[in-house]
């Protein structure tokens, strides 16, 4: 299981790679209702000699809770290797039941600026409790050139998600490549067509949402004892130069233990010219 460990923790971007991130975290309801939205910023230094980084979090919220950059939940961490990677992934300095799977594309990137995040929570009883968007780019504060500012989502269903994609031009129809990992860190590389990833496969009693301009789907349903289930994200960014669309999904079994992440990107194919 070590060299599992090892080879997962080889993922890890910021070990060799600096960033400052500034994002726009909105948090809502399963119907699209917003519940919460701030700012923030997530910067990752690497230490000088590449066996981790320093790690810090700054939130800027819109009510009396002004910024907040100081306490356990904004650090600065050192997250090293002996510290923070474990048999079943990399662990959060903030909490340990927070626990990452280090895909090499596990956050949504496009390009070295822009990335994305989303997060779903359950209830105790297995209902959707909340849907959450984290945009992000690396190029400086808000307002950013390339994410939408938009707070809102609509719900949405697999017919109306499959009329958005096709609006934007989305690559849906191409073989997409990516990587998948299960909760025992065992990496392998795959390819899938669009209507084999979860969001592709969505069904009329999934929770679709659409958010940012219509640019990202959030895809779950509610969790129903002793069955497995899946969670996913898709996001087509605009980009004048090349469609590309990006996706990620989770899935449990039916005990409710991770089985696995899977992260597919699939790429607009450029016309055959005949010379």
């Amino acid at each position: 299981m070590k060299h599992l460990a090892r080879a997962h923790w080889a993922n890890f971007l910021y070990r060799h790679t600096a960033r400052r991130w500034h994002a726009l975290r909105c948090r809502w309801s399963p119907t699209g209702e917003l519940r919460d939205a701030f700012h923030a910023e997530r910067s990752f230094t690497p230490l000088d000699d590449e066996s981790g980084c320093e790690m810090a979090v700054a939130y800027h919220y819109e009510d009396e809770r002004g910024t907040l950059c100081q306490g356990p939940l904004c650090g600065p961490w050192r997250l090293t290797e002996s510290e923070h990677s474990c048999p079943d992934g990399v662990s959060h300095p903030a909490s340990t039941a927070m626990t990452t799977l280090l895909l090499p594309e596990l956050f949504l990137h496009h390009g070295k600026s822009l990335r994305m995040s989303a997060g779903v929570v359950h209830a105790p009883d297995g209902s959707l409790q909340q849907l959450s968007l984290i945009r992000e780019d690396a190029r400086g504060a808000w307002p950013s050139k390339d994410w939408s500012l938009s707070r809102v989502a609509a719900l949405s269903s697999p017919a109306g998600l499959q009329v958005a994609l096709k609006d934007a031009g989305a690559p849906t129809s191409t073989i997409g490549a990516g990587y998948a990992i299960t909760a025992g860190l065992r990496q392998r590389p795959i390819t899938a067509t669009w209507a084999a990833t979860r969001v592709g496969a969505a069904e009329e009693d999934d929770t679709v949402l659409l958010c940012a301009e219509n640019r990202v789907a959030i895809v779950a349903t509610a969790r129903a004892e002793g069955r497995p289930f899946c969670s996913g994200v898709a996001w087509w960014p605009a980009d004048a130069d090349a469609a590309t669309l990006h996706t990620v999904q989770a899935a449990w079994d039916c005990s409710g233990a991770l089985e696995e992440v899977r992260y597919v990107e699939f790429e607009e194919i450029p016309p055959k010219v005949d010379l």
